[in-house]
Order: C-alpha cells, then structure tokens, then sequence
C-alpha cells in the first residue's frame, strides 16, 4: 500500500518533490521518483511485500517501461511464474513488479488479468504515454486533472494535484448539490471542477495531449437461471470466500482485524484464525450507548482466541474533524469517520495490514434500505396506487413516529422528518421508479429541505444543470439483482471504499476487503435472491456459512449498523461550539452558498435530537471545513495548494 503522483507536460521546479510530500502519509517507509524532462512519477511506500527490495519505482529490463503502484496484487505469484516462463526477468519479489512486465506482455488489456486493489501509472518512454488503472471495485483511489496545453496531472489523493501552482480550483455547484442529497460527492467528477476520479475498472492512457478512457470489468446484471441447490451455492461461497480471507494474509508485517462484533468481521476473523498459528489480533470502537457492540466484539474476540483491543471513542473526538476532512480529500458528511480514524490510528500501534468487512452488505443485501426498496415493490404489486395514496398515506401520518420506530431496526429513533421520508417514499414504490426510490432512501437532504437553505447567488450558479442519476438497470434480472446492481456506480468507491482508505491511509494502515474479491463478487451476483434476503433476514448466504464458524449466540445476534450516535450529542457543549464556530451567521454569510436564516433553522431542528436534522447539520459543518482548506488557506491544504 502506497502513495502515487506524477504529471505530463509540465515544467515547474519542486513540483514532484512537492506532490509527494502531500501523501507521505500513505507511505511512510520510503520515497522514490522518476523525472525526465516535462515528465515526473512520484512514490511514497508503504512496506508490507519484499519489504527489503520492493522501492519504487520499478522498471523493465532495459528501463524503457517505468512504474510506481499503490495497493496488492494478490495473484502476482502465479502471473510472475508465467512471465518468468516467457523469458522475462524480475529484480524484487515484489507484487508490484507483475505490473511492468504484463504491461510489456499484454499492453493495457493486461489489466483484466489482475486479482487485487490497485492503482498505478505506468510511463511508457518509446511512444511518451501514460497508462493508468484501477481496480475493479474502486478500492484504491486515483485522482486526476487534464489540463489545457497538454498538462496532465494524476495522484492517489487530489490534495497532491492541487499542490501545482498552474491549476486554481473551481467549486462546481452540482457537485454541492449532490452531496447534499447523498453526503457524498459521486464520481466521475468531484467538488474541484478541474479534478476528476478515474472511475473503477477502468484503464486511462494519456498520449499527445488526449486522455483515452476504458472500462474492462463491470459487475453482472444476472437474469438467471439459478440451477444449483442451496447447498451447493453455500459450497460454492465458502470456498471462495476461504480463499479470499487466505490471499489477504499474504504480508511480510504484522496484521490484524476490525471486529464489531457482527456476522461480516466475525467470520473474516473466524477464517483468518483458522490459518494461523497465533492469535488475531483485533480491534473493536465502542460508543457507550444501548447499541454499542463492544461486549458483542468482546464476546467474538474471546472465542476465537484473538489478542483484542478496545477503542471508546466520545463527543471530544469531534475536534479530530478538520484533520479528517483534510484527509478524505473531499467532504463525506458521516460521522462514522471520526471512530474509523480512531481505530486506524490505534490498530498503527500493533500491526500494519487490517482485513475488514466492507462489501458485505453490498453483495449480500445487508442494507435496512434493501429491505425497504423490496418491500416497496411488493406493495406496488398487491396494492393499487389509489389505497396507497388514499389510505396507507393518510394512516401513516396520523401515526406517531414512536410507533412506527418499532418496525426498524435502526439505533436512532425516525422522528418527524423520517416519517416524511417514509411518506415520500410511498409515491416511488413501483419497479420502474427503482432509481428514484434508492436515491431518495439513501439521501439525506432533499428539495423540501434545500428550498429554505441555498442562497440566491448558489440558486443562479447550479442552474438548470441536470442532478446526478442512476440509469435504471435493464433486462429480466430478479429485483433485488436490479438493486444491488446500482451500488457499483459510485456507492461503493465514492462513499464505503474511499472513506475506508482515506482514514486507514491517514495513519499508514493498509485495509483489505475480503467480501470484494472480485471472484468472490462475481459469484455472489449470480447466487439466488431468495439467499440474500429471505423473508425479513438479510445476508441469509452469510449467516447459513457462519453457522459453520461460528457459535449459534453469534450467529444469531441482531444486526446493528456501524453506527455513532451524533444525535446524542447535539445539545452537548463541545458539539454546540464546535457547531458555532464552523456555522456562524458570518461565515454562511461570507461562504454564500447558504442563507443564514436557513441554516440556523436547521440548527435549531437539531437542538432536538432528531437524527436526520443532526445529520444534516454534521454534513454542512463537514463542508464548511472542506472549503476553508481548499479555498480559504487557513485549512491543511495551505496557501500554494489553494492557488
């Protein structure tokens, strides 16, 4: 796990050294560089594979094909005894060297050839090109900016491109108005209108001033048939999800686990001790509420004999947001960053390399709102629009929200505003309305809550400008199919993987993700439905293969998010000032994007506990720290970075 930037085109002293320094973080054992006229490659390394001989950058025999590469080739062993066979010679017994010689073999359709999370840069000196990829399911980064006068610009995190003195940083509006809707920013664009995100199984080559783009792997839209017994899917999972676990052991440092204490970390620990002489070492953050899973984690860690670590993360660890937001590179209005941030810093202090349990829910349908955007094309079916309209309409609102908490198996409480959300939903029910319904049950600010907020002078820069959609997902394919399809656009790399690498990278930890195998995903996309989610159980799949694992008073835990209670903090002290000192009627004023009658409203709202109003206002804090680092020169990012 690295670091990687470099440029095209560009003649400007210091830059390289300077775009390094900006992610030295991500590897903090070594640097390396490569510059040859308007060219420069940079590397930071983070040790884990041939930790004596692996420095980059790495180059082919006669050092005309020159690479530096951030993440794991997991299948490099058996890729490196084929190229060996074809008469190519290897210096290291690093992964990343697989990388040069296949390009040499194969050209950029090597690529699909790759097993692991990746992002890398190759300069090829015979034709002046440079190639770029990235891993099937965007779980490495790779930012870039294609500039006009054939400057190219390309790193790990967009806080190393923004370290070029020739590129001043535009706000793009839409870009706001998305991750208001979705607390993220999606890809392929970004909140920096010059700077976009290669998109996931993807390669770029960038030759004479043009940037050529290709997808190579997407995830299936599976129709059917389903010809296999339950019990030979459940074979079929377990072999290769063992394998998956077993590939991600692969590490010349120490390792370790996150273990919340539900079913997705149990059984990557569960599977990790079955191959291993020593115990696991794992890592659990608590929150001391109701739903804290630490006695849960606790319970797991002492069965499976793993040398445990318990983190407590409290209303204090809010001061840690502006380092984070500097970080995340981009604003990510969840609060789940600050204990993510914890846990890295501290697993840092015992191992190097972490497996963890995202993916899980994405596969396997572990999503609350899964269930719900299922359950609402149920209704479609067996209920006509005019009794949902005339009837379920009218019945959910004379129904106090306390109630209808009880059907949800959330840790925060619906409140007024969820119970909106729930009524909304009513109108999006039906099968042809599936992209429109999953965006507005994943959303967080809507066009109700937006009227009152954006300030006139925002209203005219967003425009007309078209809203970020899902295309809606052709074909045949089984329902909940269509709908696990559509986490693969932006979902899973521009929300659950980037944050994960973003604060494991922060502290020099390198994460894998065994449930995104791209085998294992590949697999589990063409497993029946009905072993996803059956009846009001989700990942039934992961629970039959944990039962094999695990004892039954794990198994049978209920499933709880990853969750930190923000709404328990918002008449808190420290939140409220934290709140005053980043919303200040002068700062929306100056800022412009809000007006300051709107966001105090909201502040007001959130004084009250309720946990989307408290959401709400966590992510326009979140903006607001992002902006003073990129805009203002009083954040991280600093004064030359800012332009």
């Amino acid at each position: 796990m690295c670091g990687i930037c470099g440029y095209v085109g560009i003649h400007e002293p210091g830059l390289l050294r300077s775009m390094t320094e900006a992610i030295a973080h991500r590897g903090p054992d070594g640097q390396g560089c490569f510059a040859e006229e308007a060219i420069g490659l940079g590397h930071r390394r983070l040790s884990i594979i041939d930790v004596a001989g692996g420095q980059q950058p790495i180059f082919n025999e006669d050092r005309s094909v020159v690479l530096i590469a951030n993440g794991e080739i997991y299948n490099h062993r058996e890729l490196r005894s084929e190229l060996e066979a074809k008469g190519h010679r290897f210096r290291s017994r690093s992964d990343s060297e697989v990388l040069v010689h296949l390009y040499e073999e194969e050209g950029p359709e090597g690529v699909r050839r790759l097993g692991g999370m990746y992002a890398y840069a190759i300069y090829d000196t015979r034709d002046r090109s440079l190639f770029l990829a990235r891993d099937r399911l965007g779980i490495k980064p790779l930012y870039y900016a294609d500039l006009p006068g054939g400057r190219f610009l390309f790193a790990s995190e967009s806080k190393s491109i923004l370290r070029y003195g020739g590129l001043r940083p535009t706000l793009d509006p839409r870009a706001v108005h998305d991750y208001l809707a979705l607390r993220y920013v999606p890809g392929p664009g970004g909140m920096i209108a010059e700077i976009r995100k290669l998109p996931a199984a993807h390669w770029a080559r960038y030759r004479d001033g043009r940037l050529e783009l290709r997808r190579y792997w997407q995830p299936e839209l599976y129709e059917g048939p389903f010809p296999y017994r339950d019990e030979e899917y459940l074979e079929g999972f377990a072999q290769r999800f063992e394998m998956s676990v077993e590939r991600r052991l692969m590490s010349e440092v120490p390792f370790g686990a996150y273990l919340s204490g539900g079913l997705d970390s149990s059984v990557i620990v569960a599977a990790m001790a079955a191959r291993v002489s020593t115990p696991v070492r794992t890592f659990a953050v608590g929150f001391d509420y109701a739903h804290d899973e630490l006695a849960a984690a606790s319970e797991t860690a002492r069965l499976l004999g793993c040398e445990h670590t318990e983190i407590a993360c409290t209303i204090d660890d809010i001061e840690l947001l502006p380092d984070l937001v500097y970080h995340l590179d981009e604003p990510l209005g969840d609060p789940i960053v600050i204990p993510m941030h914890r846990l890295a810093r501290t697993a840092k202090s015992h191992v190097t390399v972490i497996q963890a349990g995202e993916g899980a829910d994405e596969i396997l349908g572990g999503y609350l709102f899964h269930k719900a955007l299922l359950g609402g094309c149920r209704l479609n079916r067996a209920v006509p629009g005019f009794i949902r309209r005339g009837l379920l309409g009218p019945a959910l609102r004379a129904t106090p929200a306390r109630v209808l908490n009880l059907a949800f198996s959330y840790p925060a409480a619906l409140g007024g505003r969820g119970k909106q959300k729930l009524l909304d939903y009513l109108d999006l029910t039906g099968a042809d309305r599936l992209p429109e319904a999953y965006r507005h049950l994943i959303s967080l600010f809507d066009a109700r809550d937006v009227e009152a907020l954006y300030a006139n002078e925002f209203e005219r820069a967003l425009g007309d400008a078209p809203p970020h959609e899902l295309a809606s997902p052709d074909g045949a394919a089984p329902y909940l199919n269509r709908i696990l399809h559509l986490q693969f656009a932006h979902w899973l790399p521009d929300d659950i993987l980037m944050k994960q690498d973003k604060m494991s990278m922060a502290s020099g930890v390198e994460v894998r993700v065994p449930f995104l195998d791209h085998e294992l995903v590949e697999y589990v996309l063409r497993v029946p439905p009905r072993l996803k989610i059956r009846g009001l159980t989700s990942k039934h799949l992961l629970r039959r293969y944990a039962s094999r694992v695990l004892p039954d008073r794990i198994v049978r835990r209920r499933k709880m998010p990853f969750y930190l209670p923000l709404e328990k903090y918002a008449r808190h002290p420290t939140f409220l000032a934290f709140v005053d000192e980043t919303l200040s009627e002068k700062t929306v004023r100056e800022r412009g994007l809000f007006r300051p009658a709107g966001v105090q409203a909201l502040r007001d709202r959130a004084v009250g506990g309720e946990f989307v109003y408290v959401k709400q206002l966590f992510s326009l804090v979140v903006l607001e720290l992002w902006m003073r680092g990129v805009f203002d020169r009083s954040g991280r990012t600093g004064a030359r970075r800012a332009g």
